[in-house]
């Protein structure tokens, strides 16, 4: 076997590893995979416990379309970095964000596609889809599919999400919502 095609196969087993490592850790099994990565943080219970605030807030405010109970999971001053979105700071206006977001997108779904975590920080991969049915961004919503990419980085103070760095593949919710699309798409 070629060096470029052991590098592939070997990348291919760690994607595997890592796909039964987080299927364990949505099961209700991850002790084994919670603990290692408590031990490399050298704050036992702290990664597994700020992972458990990012799925709960993922599930209930988003998934759950409930953008009123963001409130409950996020720090007076929390602080919402979105690139050249822009930054939305206080946890009542990231909380109106986040009713925003739900609201234009009725039926958005949050897969979790790997979840991370490291001390009081939390990344986590995602694919979001869902119908834009009101304005978002500026732009109508008039039932277009819109599908996007994420990762995003939270940062936990207390228990709670202190800061979120969203990556949000906003070029394809423009391209979905037909507002723009780059020249070397087919």
């Amino acid at each position: 076997m070629g060096q470029g095609t052991e590098e592939t196969v070997m990348k291919k087993l760690q994607r595997v590893a890592l796909g039964a490592a987080l299927a364990t850790v949505v099961a209700g099994g991850a002790a084994l995979a919670g603990s290692a990565a408590d031990a490399h943080s050298g704050d036992t219970g702290s990664v597994a416990a700020n992972k458990r605030v990012v799925e709960a807030f993922m599930q209930d405010v988003l998934n759950g379309h409930h953008g009123d109970h963001a409130t409950r999971y996020l720090t007076k001053n929390m602080s919402w970095h979105g690139g050249t979105v822009g930054t939305v700071a206080g946890r009542d206006n990231v909380a109106g964000l986040m009713t925003a977001v739900v609201t234009s997108i009725p039926d958005l779904h949050a897969s979790v596609q790997d979840m991370f975590g490291q001390g009081n920080e939390v990344v986590v991969r995602l694919v979001v889809t869902g119908t834009l049915e009101g304005p978002l961004l500026g732009i109508s919503g008039t039932g277009q599919s819109v599908r996007w990419d994420a990762i995003d980085l939270y940062h936990l103070h207390g228990g709670k999400i202190s800061e979120e760095w969203a990556g949000e593949d906003f070029t394809a919710f423009l391209r979905d919502t037909g507002t723009y699309k780059a020249p070397w798409i087919p």
